[in-house]
């Protein structure tokens, strides 16, 4: 049976008292809008092709603190993973294990606030910086190239007690779970659920015209040797048996939370637990929801 439990979080001192607006397009993105809507209706296939490059192609952010001081005191591991040299961060030399999987253009700096709290209770803790993220090598990237790599921590460290993930690293450890990749516990924020809210919001974002992202969706397809449809989390969600906790904000803009909703209740004994005023990140240093995810994830 799914749950849904509702909790309010208050706005961060930056949001108070401001009137909600509408966002206002900025104008180098109509502009780049305008010139995709256009190529997209006079050259749909090679729109295409361009869009799938850069909607596989992660933008690398640096390191913030305090995520970059936390991951300096880890013991760093690389490994080769399908041809691409894959940064693992280690906290702690016994203990049942936890891993932390980050999302699409995220890092394992942005997991960050998990270790010490874990730490504090026994755990060893390990975290990924997955191909073409963070300071793993590779251009571009996908929930094919990050399975790969969940997969191969359990092989190089040993069984994992839980894991938690965010967003697209979600989706990368529920299709692992579908390939033999287990863990007792799971915590997903923010996960991606079905890949058509991705390829729709894509599509907004650029404004492209319908008939480009099919084009998209099957370049990509091509390109990785598997469908998204075998990829997606809730069509493998009701062969699932690991308990699940979902922590997700109801104004995702990233990540629908309706997608959320869906994935919860075909995952079987799964619980939602709904948030406002996250978004697509903050829940992943909000004091208190790391402390619920700590106590879900080490039961």
């Amino acid at each position: 049976m799914t749950t849904e439990n509702k909790i309010s979080v208050p706005a961060s001192a930056g949001d108070a008292g401001k009137a909600s607006k509408p966002r206002k397009k900025p104008f180098i993105a109509s502009v780049i809008g305008g010139v995709f809507g256009f190529a997209g209706t006079v050259a749909p296939d090679l729109t295409a092709r361009l869009v799938k490059r850069l909607i596989f192609t992660p933008t690398r952010l640096k390191p913030s603190e305090p995520g970059r001081s936390i991951l300096g005191q880890a013991r760093v591991d690389k490994r080769s993973i399908d041809g691409q040299t894959v940064y693992h961060y280690v906290w702690g030399d016994a203990g049942p294990r936890i891993l932390l999987v980050h999302g699409w253009g995220g890092d394992a700096a942005q997991m960050t606030a998990y270790v010490e709290p874990l730490r504090q209770l026994g755990y060893q803790v390990v975290a990924i910086d997955m191909p073409a993220h963070g300071r793993s090598t590779g251009k571009s990237a996908s929930v094919r190239h990050f399975e790969p790599c969940v997969a191969n921590a359990a092989r190089v460290y040993g069984e994992f007690h839980g894991v938690i993930a965010h967003s697209l690293g979600a989706a990368a450890v529920t299709f692992a779970m579908s390939r033999g990749f287990s863990a007792p516990r799971a915590v997903f924020l923010g996960p991606v659920s079905r890949y058509d809210s991705v390829w729709e919001y894509s599509r907004r974002m650029m404004n492209l015209p319908a008939k480009v992202m099919p084009r998209v969706v099957k370049h990509a397809q091509d390109w990785l040797g598997i469908t998204f449809p075998e990829m997606e989390p809730a069509r493998l969600a009701p062969a699932m048996s690991t308990p699940l906790l979902i922590i997700h904000d109801r104004g995702d803009r990233e990540s629908p939370f309706d997608d959320a909703a869906v994935l919860a209740a075909a995952w079987p004994g799964a619980e939602l637990v709904a948030t406002e005023k996250m978004g697509h990140t903050r829940a992943l240093r909000d004091p208190a929801l790391v402390t619920q995810v700590v106590a879900f994830v080490t039961k």
